[in-house]
């Protein structure tokens, strides 16, 4: 069976793009492929990841580099080639080498296919697209087996990976003993398996990823209970989906979606309202510029579809709508994906809202450091 191998540490996607979009050095190669047919075997994707490699290599080889920087960076792409795992949902992969980076990233979205040798990596884009996107996990509790996905808009993914709990019946096995009251018994083994469950997830999710539970009542009590980020959960959805197909829990999952982003969204607002309270803000696309670019930025808020073009001044401290005001200054065709770059590279966050949620705030807040 293929697997998608769950990271040691709990980073987004989002943020390891982040992490690659602040590496510069020369000369830095993006290797991005779509799956157009995603299939069990992926025979066409691991063909174009391959042909990938050597492509950059003869533009290594056109730009002029070192021989022995570019035998040891073939090598290094080789090896990434060789550590991809494929499965029958990938939408797309990516992979980021230089002399001191060697990454494999995988996209659970549709990407534009290119290699790229420059100074930098070819990451913007692709950290935009996944900053506009909800994402969430799915957590499926069950006696039988827990299932694990992550979610990105309404595409959802299962992770199948060996350091996922086993389901609640291997618990109570383990502290079924003799002359043990019964109910004794399960009530230990379920709270060992929530507190196993929310260990994982500690270990997998990042922290402020929304969290979704689905399976039997009892089991969702117990891991409320016992969980130590409650806040998380933004909805749960009761049954049984121990041998549910993906595309069906998915299905289950889309019918309340637009409730769960809400709920979401409502919890974002509550968690910073002492920073409004206590004027730790910026409102607006002008004020929260300024702030973001003398690096006070904490978290970005915006609504969804709203876009504006100005310019920023030459020292990229204020934006502008009138070109007279900015002569020796940047044309910023989208200000908002611009800020929010600028927000995620200094380490911030950045997420959208529906239409209507940041009226007051002229549709961009952005809470700071001070």
């Amino acid at each position: 069976m293929n697997k998608m191998k769950l990271a040691n540490k709990a980073f987004s996607l989002q943020e390891k793009l982040v992490e690659l979009l602040q590496v510069k050095e020369s000369p830095c190669i993006s290797i991005i492929k779509q799956n157009d047919n995603p299939s069990i075997n992926n025979d066409k994707l691991r063909i174009e990841i391959k042909n990938g490699v050597k492509t950059a290599v003869e533009e290594l080889e056109k730009q002029g580099y070192d021989k022995r920087l570019i035998k040891k960076l073939e090598e290094r792409m080789t090896a990434l080639e060789e550590s991809v795992q494929y499965n029958n949902y990938l939408r797309g992969v990516g992979l980021f080498a230089s002399a001191n980076v060697a990454e494999v990233l995988y996209f659970p979205m549709e990407v534009k296919p290119k290699v790229i040798v420059d100074d930098s990596f070819e990451i913007r884009d692709l950290l935009l697209q996944v900053n506009r996107t909800f994402q969430y996990d799915v957590l499926v509790l069950s006696k039988k087996k827990t299932r694990f996905f992550n979610g990105f808009g309404k595409d959802l993914h299962e992770a199948l990976d060996s350091d996922i709990p086993k389901g609640a019946e291997d618990f109570l096995k383990r502290e079924n003993k003799a002359g043990v009251d019964p109910a004794k018994t399960e009530s230990i083994a379920l709270e060992k398996y929530a507190r196993e469950l929310d260990h994982f997830l500690r270990l997998h999710a990042p922290m402020q990823m929304p969290l979704i539970l689905m399976g039997d009542v009892k089991l969702l009590g117990y891991f409320r209970k016992y969980a130590k980020r409650p806040n998380k959960i933004i909805g749960e959805i009761e049954g049984s989906y121990d041998d549910m197909r993906v595309s069906e829990i998915s299905e289950k999952i889309n019918e309340q979606l637009q409730a769960f982003s809400e709920k979401w969204e409502d919890q974002l607002l509550a968690a910073i309202q002492d920073d409004i309270d206590r004027l730790r803000y910026a409102a607006g696309i002008q004020e929260a510029w300024q702030a973001a670019a003398m690096k006070e930025a904490r978290m970005l808020l915006t609504e969804r579809g709203y876009r504006v073009e100005g310019y920023s001044t030459k020292d990229g401290l204020f934006f502008v709508f009138n070109p007279e005001f900015a002569p020796d200054g940047d044309f910023h065709e989208d200000a908002i994906d611009d800020l929010a770059e600028m927000v995620l590279a200094q380490g911030g966050e950045s997420y959208f809202l529906a239409p209507g949620k940041l009226e007051k705030f002229d549709k961009v807040l952005l809470t700071t450091r001070f």
